[in-house]
């Protein structure tokens, strides 16, 4: 289990722990509160979004978890960094992607332009992924 930080907001520890699993994500826990949420966010957006809340009945107000959620974005930095230290994969591996002037898109699907991920890196010092991709190919991605 790694802390990442205490959010200002509502006073939640975020942590990742070591034998999560994909999608990238962090836990964000109120002990006063009883509650956990996990939120996902991703390498190649800034974007984060509310995976669930346990338990239901202790689940903080929407104006709460949007605070954490506003707290975890602007720590996003910090939260991959710990995902990568601790798993060590970013969850790119064998998506499709479209790529285009530095920077990949992920698709749902397979499409006639679209490039499959072979293995994707991440170097939190320069918040930089490096993708290889199936072909050979490979991309510095700065992230958002």
């Amino acid at each position: 289990m790694s802390r990442v930080f205490v959010s200002e907001a509502t006073r939640a520890t975020v942590y990742v722990f070591s034998d999560d699993h994909c999608p990238p994500h962090v836990h964000a826990r109120h002990r006063g509160e009883g509650w956990i949420a996990r939120v996902r966010f991703s390498y190649v957006s800034g974007a984060v979004a509310l995976i669930s809340i346990v338990p239901l009945r202790n689940a903080p107000q929407r104006r709460a978890l949007n605070l954490l959620l506003g707290d975890i974005q602007g720590r996003l930095a910090d939260c991959r960094r710990a995902w990568w230290t601790t798993r060590r994969t970013t969850c790119l591996a064998n998506q499709w992607t479209r790529e285009g002037e530095g920077k990949i898109e992920p698709l749902s699907e397979r499409t006639p332009d679209a490039k499959r991920i072979a293995d994707a890196t991440y170097d939190p010092d320069a918040e930089q992924l490096h993708v290889t991709f199936q072909d050979g190919t490979t991309l510095k991605v700065s992230t958002p």
